[in-house]
C-alpha cells in the first residue's frame, strides 16, 4: 500500500471508528477489511488504539502538542487531515505513545514488522514490498520487515509458501526457515518448513538460488528438490512429485502412477485418512488429472475405474474395499 493510499485508507478508519462515515464508505471499508489477513489485521491494531485512547485521564497527563510532533516525526504524517480535525489525531498520537511503553507500538501498524498469516480456505496469495508474490498454504505464516528496508529483501517462512521473486541483483531475497537459508536473486519456488518434522524441502521451479543449512552450502538449478536432515545435511535430487505445488494450484496430476503413490497424494491434498483393504489394488496405474475436484468427486472418479467400494468412517477417514486393475 503506497502513502497516499495508506493515508485515505486511515482517514477512512478513524471516521469509521466515530461513526461518522457514511453509508457508502462504511461499506467500502468493510468490503476492505474482507480483501485480505493484512487489511483485517491493519484495521484490527488500529481499532485497539482507538478504544485504547478513551481512557481521557490518561490523556489529562499528556503533554498533547510535544506528542504530537513525535507522533509525526515517527509516522511520517504531516499535519491533519481535512475530514477531521488536529484534536482527533492528537488522540491517537497520545495512545500511540502510551503504547509505545507497553511495547505495543513497536509491533503494530507503523513497525518495521509484518506478520502473515494465511486463513483456511482462500487462495492466500499477498504482494510483497518489492512487487515479489508468494502463495502461503493454509496455517502458514510469513514475516518480514516493512518495505524491506536493508541490504537485502529477507523474509521468515513457517510452514509452506510459492515464491515469484523480482529480480534485483543489488538486493538478494533471502527465505529463512529453522535453520536454513534460501537466497535468491529472481526465481520461482515451493519451500516447505514444518517444525513437527524438523525438515525444510525446497523444489525450484525457474532461474537459480543458494540453498544452505548450517555448514553446507548448494546451488539448485530448475528441477532440482532440496531436503535437509534433522542433522543439518543436505540431501540434493530431481523433483519427481509433480504434485509438490497442487496445495496452491488446486490440480493432481497423475501419469501411469502407482495407486499407492495417488492415495497418497490425494490423501495428502485433501487431508484425509484413507486406509485400504485390498494390498493387490495399490500395483494398479493412473493416468488422470483432477483440476479442483472435490473429494467426494475424485472418489467417485476411482470408485468408477477401479470398482471399489468406499466406506466412511468419519468426515476425515475413508476405507477403500474390493478392486481390480482391469
Amino acid at each position: 500500500m503506497d502513502q497516499k493510499s495508506k493515508d485515505h485508507i486511515t482517514h477512512s478508519i478513524i471516521l469509521y471508528l466515530q461513526n461518522e462515515a457514511d453509508p457508502e464508505e462504511r461499506q467500502l471499508i468493510d468490503d476492505w477489511i474482507q480483501e485480505s489477513t493484512s487489511n483485517k489485521k491493519y484495521f484490527e491494531e488500529y481499532k485497539t488504539i482507538w478504544e485504547s485512547s478513551k481512557n481521557k485521564s490518561v490523556f489529562e497527563e499528556i503533554d498533547i502538542n510535544k506528542e504530537w510532533d513525535t507522533f509525526k516525526k515517527e509516522t511520517g504524517i504531516k499535519d491533519a487531515k481535512k475530514g477531521f480535525s488536529k484534536n482527533q489525531w492528537f488522540k491517537i498520537a497520545a495512545s500511540l505513545v502510551i503504547l509505545l511503553g507497553t511495547g505495543f507500538y513497536a509491533n503494530l501498524i507503523f513497525n518495521s514488522e509484518v506478520h502473515i498469516i494465511a486463513e483456511l480456505g482462500k487462495e492466500n496469495k499477498f504482494i510483497l514490498p518489492d512487487n515479489s508474490m508468494v502463495w502461503l498454504n493454509e496455517g502458514s505464516e510469513l514475516l518480514y520487515k516493512k518495505d524491506f528496508k536493508g541490504k537485502v529483501r529477507q523474509v521468515e517462512l513457517i510452514g509452506e509458501g510459492f515464491f515469484e521473486v523480482r529480480k534485483n541483483i543489488n538486493k538478494p531475497f533471502i527465505v529463512k526457515a529453522q535453520h536454513t537459508e534460501t537466497k535468491v536473486l529472481g526465481t520461482s519456488f515451493n519451500i516447505k518448513s514444518l517444525k513437527e518434522q524438523q525438515q525444510i524441502e525446497v523444489v525450484l521451479v525457474t532461474g537459480k538460488v543458494e540453498f544452505s543449512s548450517r555448514n553446507q552450502k548448494i546451488i539448485l538449478l530448475p528441477g532440482d528438490k532440496v531436503i535437509t536432515l534433522s542433522n543439518g545435511e543436505i540431501v540434493k535430487n530431481k523433483n519427481q512429485d509433480v504434485n509438490f505445488d497442487s496445495w496452491k494450484t488446486g490440480v493432481l496430476n497423475f501419469e501411469k502412477d502407482l495407486l499407492s503413490q495417488v492415495f497418497y497424494d490425494i490423501g495428502k491434498f485433501y487431508d484425509k485418512e484413507i486406509q485400504i483393504e485390498n494390498a493387490q489394488l495399490l500395483d494398479c496405474t493412473l493416468t488422470n488429472n483432477f483440476n479442483n475436484e472435490s473429494f467426494e468427486e475424485v472418489l467417485e472418479t476411482l470408485k468408477i475405474v477401479f470398482d471399489i467400494t468406499i466406506e466412511s468412517i468419519n468426515s476425515n477417514s475413508v476405507i477403500i474395499k474390493g478392486g481390480s486393475c482391469r
